[in-house]
């Protein structure tokens, strides 16, 4: 048995000598002056670390106790200035009230035990991440990931705070498990996820600083080469690679398996598909955006910020790597000639994230390169073009390719608009419709009903061709507005009526009835009573139910046909125009 103390005893005796080696450097510079009760704190705390590693060190690891021990402390001190700074951290209303605690501490995920510190870089230096100014820094990420939430995501994150219980959560939102576990499931994806590594300040684009080396003209039209997945994590956290082209479809599109085969295939280092960028002049900087390989790219990221665990449902899942054998010191053998002595182990990835798979395993993810072609000075068509080329041959929805058609700037407005907190927390939309492209096919058939139509067509692309060579800028900004004014008025019950299948109706038919010059409010209210009571109202001697169902098979009729949905504008119209008379008729 291993005598316990002896480490205790170096680093806690003569009042703590040692101890306060490692704590006062790292107070000083962070605080400056603290009072002795304030220090008397943190060695009580730390000493506490060095009782709790020393039971748990173990010398046949190769490694110091003092390496084991001084990571232990810099989190320890990191998770009382947590504490400490909690009620900084929170968000509060116009007359000072707590509205929600956005601390580091603040759990997401499926995981009771995963927390929002924990989506911070693990190569964050630990001096930084307790300096005012890096604390600062974090605030904002973590309110802007809070706001880029979905509403009934915000509220499953504020339960936890509140340490409620998953079994509850799901009763007081009225979630099943599968959706729940959904939800989860995204405050963890790329999208989100990313926000907590951006630079809060401007970046070195947008200072004009940093120039990439790059010719405005070249007769080269592509390059191939190599990049490893460490180089694209730096890129993407340095915004030199774009992953949010606006003709681009979502990421988080892979299952858990296929994310799975991924990792299992670079750690196996077997050959991939080669990624595709494409090169932008931009300000006179050259800006890389990806173009094919989004899923792979952002999956590798998410997987070295432990974003998530190998599933157990992949094809191979027993990776053989080597060791180099260590003496009982813990360094290397080496044999007669100078070289290591290897010898070789295997391990079973699944259920794993990357900071429990094995050093070498770690290194050689790093180590992989994905080969890559770029194209060379491309205009905006370019890019969509091989966008759209590019995703011919794979599972791309309908209204992601349709976007493709749109043209950069108007699929820029889309996604702005699609963004609005109308769609994220108002309306009945699921979260999948958020990265399927399904909210951007609303804005563009809704901007559609509203102002072309006579033009109307169920078939995407061909809507955004024609918004393309036919819209203005005006045309979705009238939309937002309209999109923002509905917001106000709404109310629980009509929010329900905006869903992935009517929205662009009730969209296009708001549009009409601003031209009668009634409140905002009226149409809500004739919404309501089109759901009670209007739906079954005839006009020339058919309902809106009856367009719904075919009358010779009694089926559902397809919502998109352009004869069914003039129908039904038609019918809305005139029920609207009744409504609105019986309103100025009670006014008078």
């Amino acid at each position: 048995m291993k005598y316990l103390g002896k480490y205790v005893d170096f680093y806690c005796g003569d009042y703590n000598k040692e101890l306060k080696k490692i704590i006062n450097p790292v107070m000083k510079k962070n605080f400056g002056w603290l009072a002795q009760k304030d220090y008397d704190d943190f060695y009580s705390s730390a000493a506490q670390v060095v009782w709790e590693c020393e039971k748990s060190f173990d010398e046949t690891k190769g490694i110091s106790f003092r390496n084991y021990l001084i990571p232990c402390i810099h989190h320890r001190i990191k998770t009382q200035i947590t504490h400490a700074n909690r009620y900084k951290r929170t968000q509060r209303d116009p007359d000072g009230n707590p509205v929600c605690d956005i601390s580091m501490d603040a759990p997401v995920g499926d995981d009771e035990e995963s927390v929002l510190s924990d989506l911070i870089p693990s190569d964050f230096d630990m001096d930084l991440v307790i300096e005012k100014s890096m604390g600062e820094c974090q605030e904002k990420r973590i309110e802007q990931y809070l706001k880029s939430l979905l509403k009934i995501q915000r509220q499953i994150v504020e339960l936890k705070m509140d340490q409620i219980p998953a079994s509850e959560i799901k009763t007081r939102l009225g979630l099943s498990s599968k959706q729940y576990k959904q939800h989860c499931q995204e405050l963890k994806s790329f999208a989100n996820v990313s926000i907590l590594y951006q630079n809060i300040k401007q970046t070195e684009y947008e200072k004009g600083e940093h120039k990439m080396d790059t010719q405005a003209q070249t007769m080269e039209n592509c390059k191939t080469d190599k990049i490893s997945i460490a180089s694209i994590i730096k890129k993407i956290d340095k915004h030199t690679i774009r992953f949010d082209h606006p003709l681009q479809r979502e990421s988080d599109q892979w299952s858990p398996a296929m994310k799975g085969n991924l990792i299992s295939d670079i750690l196996q280092g077997n050959k991939l598909h080669p990624l595709i960028f494409a090169e932008q002049i931009i300000n006179g900087a050259a800006i890389i955006w990806d173009l094919d390989g989004k899923q792979r790219c952002t999956n590798a990221y998410l997987f070295y910020k432990d974003g998530f665990k190998i599933s157990k449902n992949i094809r191979r899942f027993l990776i053989r790597y080597q060791i180099v054998e260590k003496d009982k010191n813990g360094r290397d053998i080496l044999d007669e000639n100078g070289y290591p002595v290897v010898t070789s182990a295997e391990v079973d990835i699944r259920g794993k994230k990357f900071s429990e798979l094995p050093e070498e395993l770690r290194d050689r993810f790093l180590d992989y390169s994905f080969n890559y072609d770029q194209y060379l000075n491309c205009s905006e068509s370019d890019i969509g073009y091989h966008i759209e080329r590019y995703n011919d041959g794979k599972p791309m929805s309908a209204s992601q390719k349709g976007i493709a058609r749109l043209g950069t700037r108007y699929a820029e407005m889309v996604r702005s608009i699609s963004g609005m907190s109308f769609f994220k927390n108002v309306g009945n939309y699921k979260a999948s419709e958020f990265k399927n492209g399904t909210i951007c096919r609303i804005v563009v058939e809704s901007v559609m009903t509203a102002k072309f139509p006579d033009h109307w067509n169920k078939n995407q692309e061909v809507i955004c061709n024609y918004l393309k060579e036919h819209a203005s800028a005006a045309d979705f900004r009238d939309f937002e507005e309209m999109v923002s004014r509905i917001e106000k008025v709404v109310t629980a019950e009509t929010a329900l009526m905006f869903d992935a299948k009517d929205s662009f109706l009730w969209f296009g038919l708001f549009d009409r009835f601003l031209d009668m010059g009634q409140k905002d409010e009226r149409f809500i209210e004739f919404m309501s009573a089109f759901s009670k009571t209007l739906h079954k109202k005839e006009v020339d001697k058919i309902t809106y139910d009856e367009l719904c169902v075919d009358k010779n098979t009694g089926k559902p009729r397809s919502t998109k046909d352009r004869s069914i949905v003039m129908s039904k504008m038609k019918l809305l119209e005139k029920l609207l125009a009744d409504f609105a008379e019986s309103a100025e008729n009670v006014a008078d």
